[in-house]
């Protein structure tokens, strides 16, 4: 009635059911935290210039140099589930052609353990 392979089938279904109820512990635990952090945005100097771009007969491109500090605290967001953050600063443009361009103008891995209070020049 009760053989060895009875058995062990059960050990398996019990320790499935444990594990099951740990991995859905383990999600709750971070899945409704709210990730979320302030970031200032402090932009002091934007220049711009239309340079020549040798792709192309007669082409112009615009190259621009943008100088800004962010300061954010980025310690609410690390957890034991948090490992890295991948961080980076977009901008949105509409040209003639393109209702709306997408570029990123800067981008950073914070990885765990790292200065978490963040200042960027």
């Amino acid at each position: 009635m009760n053989t060895v392979l009875s058995r062990a089938n059960s050990l398996f279904a019990f320790s499935l059911s444990v594990m099951a109820a740990l991995t859905f512990g383990c999600f709750i635990t971070t899945a409704f935290k709210e990730r979320i952090v302030p970031v200032n945005i402090h932009v002091s100097r934007v220049m711009l210039e239309n340079v020549e771009d040798f792709t192309g007969p007669r082409e112009r491109s615009d190259l621009g140099f943008i100088t800004f500090d962010i300061n954010a605290d980025l310690q609410p967001i690390f957890d034991w589930n948090v490992k890295q953050l991948f961080i980076y600063l977009s901008a949105e443009y509409a040209t003639r052609s393109n209702t709306l361009n997408q570029v990123v103008l800067w981008d950073k891995i914070i990885l765990r353990g790292d200065e978490i209070k963040v200042f960027f020049l």
